[in-house]
């Protein structure tokens, strides 16, 4: 495993970077945010590296430091997600920004990345709230609820609090009534679980 590389910026492209060690250059995959903030090539620089490998593809994935390379890993334990969006996530966001709405519930800030939708964003926070917390990544420590959230807490009306959830995903009232009746609401259930399985009856878990 190539936990980070220390060398001298050969070229800087939109996409990637190649970084001179030891006499072998290394094509990294880069967003074009992190690009624009290295310095200028000849210069050296180290760079926190993640190798990707699929059975048809390999590549190495850089980052300016192990906060932003564990985001990285961790997006793409999301169901359908693949390194280019998590490569966007990264860029887009910071790893405190994107733990906060996580945890938050805050749909509307993971929206604001391009290619997550708000049944993406849905996906993200009911499989990630629990993988980041043992992600080993900082935790933000105010987690207040702002903006347009998914609340995952269980206030009495845990009903109304779901359907409240599903119609901000921009589900109708009569799809969110119909999704939670089918989902079969059961005394003991928090807004998280039963949102999790109203969702899974619309078909987007």
């Amino acid at each position: 495993m190539i936990a980070s590389i220390r060398g001298t910026l050969a070229k800087k492209s939109e996409e990637y970077i190649i970084l001179s060690q030891g006499g072998i250059g290394f094509q990294i995959d880069m967003a074009p945010g992190m690009i624009s903030r290295l310095p200028m090539t000849g210069e050296e620089v180290t760079i926190f590296t993640h190798l990707h490998v699929r059975e048809n593809e390999m590549g190495l994935f850089g980052f300016s430091n192990e906060e932003e390379k564990k985001l990285f890993a961790l997006v793409q334990t999301v169901s359908g997600v693949g390194p280019k969006l998590a490569l966007a996530v990264v860029d887009s966001l910071t790893p405190e920004a994107f733990a906060l709405a996580i945890l938050q519930g805050d749909a509307e800030t993971l929206t604001r990345v391009k290619g997550i939708g708000k049944k993406g964003a849905a996906r993200m926070i009911l499989e990630l709230t629990d993988k980041l917390k043992k992600s080993g990544m900082s935790l933000p420590e105010k987690t207040g609820l702002t903006g347009t959230a998914v609340h995952l807490q269980a206030p009495a009306g845990t009903v109304e609090e779901t359907a409240a959830a599903l119609m901000v995903l921009g589900y109708s009232n009569g799809e969110a009534r119909d999704a939670i009746r089918r989902a079969g609401p059961a005394d003991e259930d928090t807004v998280e679980t039963l949102l999790r399985r109203a969702l899974s009856q619309l078909s987007i878990l």
